[in-house]
């Protein structure tokens, strides 16, 4: 069972006098039939009750109006004696009213009805012994002081047994609720300690996240260190075919097929006409051959060399983030400074295809943490990218920025009026095997959404189909 408080258990009790009192008001009605008592079932009853409301109300912070209330069921006790004419029965209602306030908790409230209870007897009594008509105290002819004694000790045990319980139940009652605020404390305290435990192993798992993370970080700063040698290698290789290649000069072919020609009569007497014009034709052959594999092999290598070269373009970027991941170096950053650096830095570039930069961003963007220069080199990509697919030959060169945010998010659009593409190409453009834009050997979107993964936000890009521009969209959170 809960404990209840003060204020509870004084409610509770009140809302029960207010079905007793009642109660009691037409009992008095109902005895007045009996002897036609009505004058004191009304009057005396009705002012018992106007007593008890009048006092709770102008009384409300008090316990006051309880006292009153003793009194009261003590007064209705000797109501019912006077219109039952002395029933010994009616005593018993002063037992009853007793038994009501022991809901009250106080002890005290037995103190009222006592002293009603010892005066009624002893002032009815002293009445009807000296002769009193109409007194109705009791049937009996006499009422001795021996037998006064004994009513008053008897209703004094009986009140003191039900303050006793009173007493008692409100002992109880604030035991239970000391016990139970300790167990809300212990409660606490364990809930407390919980928490405790829950962060600290928490903690412990992000401590163990990391180092998981770590280990694979440091597994691809090894490979890609791998692959770049590899790659520096492979170019290595390259440069030696280029240099051996441009010292094997075909010209000299060609010089000597010429002179076979403007000799050819004198190598014709030696060797005949036929073997003459074979030799020199044979010469010719072979220059035009070397002049032709010479510009394929070139052409191979110019590729080769391109491709080496955006290897290790990735391969720098692959190699900032790693280090970025490793060192967790970030700085509150302002995206407007930002995207004002990544357009300096591609000023040449936009200047001379005549792109307009189109710019909607508030004054007031929060600020966020970040490595300002990863995300420069995001930005930087994506402009490039939208820069060529723009071209020489479009009809409107429009790249717009807009930025928006809100308490937890920024976000950048970047717009243009570009070549757009389909939807086929569009769900290949963040897989890490796609170069950033068909036409193009530049970096892919994986790396950079790599990038912006890191940072805690989404990259994306849409179009709504070929010659309709395409939108970047990326977020930040704060």
């Amino acid at each position: 069972m809960k404990a209840l408080s003060h204020n509870q258990v004084q409610k509770r009790s009140d809302k029960i006098i207010n079905y007793f009192l009642p109660a009691y008001f037409l009992g008095g009605l109902i005895f007045a039939n009996f002897y036609g008592t009505w004058l004191i079932a009304i009057g005396v009853g009705g002012l018992s009750l106007a007593a008890y409301y009048v006092a709770k109300v102008f009384l409300p912070d008090s316990d006051l109006y309880q006292y009153i209330l003793s009194a009261i069921l003590g007064i209705f006790m000797a109501q019912y004696i006077y219109q039952m004419h002395g029933l010994f029965e009616m005593h018993f209602f002063a037992f009853i009213g007793s038994a009501i306030l022991i809901t009250y908790q106080k002890w005290k409230l037995q103190i009222p009805i006592l002293l009603v209870v010892t005066l009624h007897h002893a002032a009815f009594g002293y009445l009807q012994d000296l002769g009193f008509t109409k007194v109705y105290f009791t049937q009996l002819d006499y009422f001795a002081l021996q037998t006064f004694i004994i009513h008053v000790l008897l209703a004094a045990i009986i009140f003191f047994i039900c303050g006793l319980w009173a007493y008692q139940l409100k002992k109880y009652n604030d035991l239970e609720a000391s016990q139970a605020k300790e167990m809300e404390r212990l409660q606490n305290q364990a809930l407390t300690a919980v928490q405790a435990q829950k962060e600290q192993l928490e903690r412990h798992v992000a401590v163990l996240d990391k180092a998981v993370a770590q280990g694979k970080f440091e597994i691809a700063s090894d490979v890609t260190h791998d692959i770049g040698n590899a790659v520096i290698g492979f170019g290595t290789y390259l440069t030696r075919v280029k240099r051996i290649q441009e010292e094997q000069n075909p010209q000299i072919l060609q010089s000597l097929a010429q002179l076979f020609t403007t000799e050819k009569g004198a190598i014709a007497k030696a060797l005949g006409e036929d073997k003459a014009a074979a030799i020199i034709k044979v010469l010719f052959g072979i220059s035009e051959s070397q002049c032709n594999h010479r510009e394929e092999i070139s052409r191979v290598i110019s590729k080769q060399t391109s491709i080496v070269a955006n290897i290790q373009e990735i391969l720098h970027i692959q190699r900032q983030y790693i280090e970025g991941y490793k060192t967790q170096e970030r700085k509150s950053v302002n995206l407007r400074n930002i995207i004002n650096d990544a357009l300096a830095l591609l000023f040449v570039p936009i200047d001379r295809e005549a792109i307009a930069i189109h710019l909607d961003i508030p004054d007031n963007l929060p600020p966020f943490s970040g490595d300002r220069t990863k995300l420069i080199q995001v930005l930087v990509n994506v402009l490039k990218i939208c820069i060529g697919s723009i071209g020489l030959q479009a009809k409107e060169k429009i790249i717009f920025l807009r930025v928006w945010g809100s308490i937890s998010l920024v976000l950048l659009e970047i717009k243009d009026t570009g070549k757009g593409f389909d939807q086929s190409m569009g769900s290949r453009f963040f897989q890490s095997d796609c170069a950033a834009k068909p036409d193009s050997a530049g970096l892919t979107f994986h790396d950079c959404q790599a990038i912006i993964d890191s940072h805690g936000g989404t990259m994306g890009m849409t179009s709504e189909g070929p010659g309709k521009g395409t939108t970047t969209l990326i977020q930040f959170s704060i």
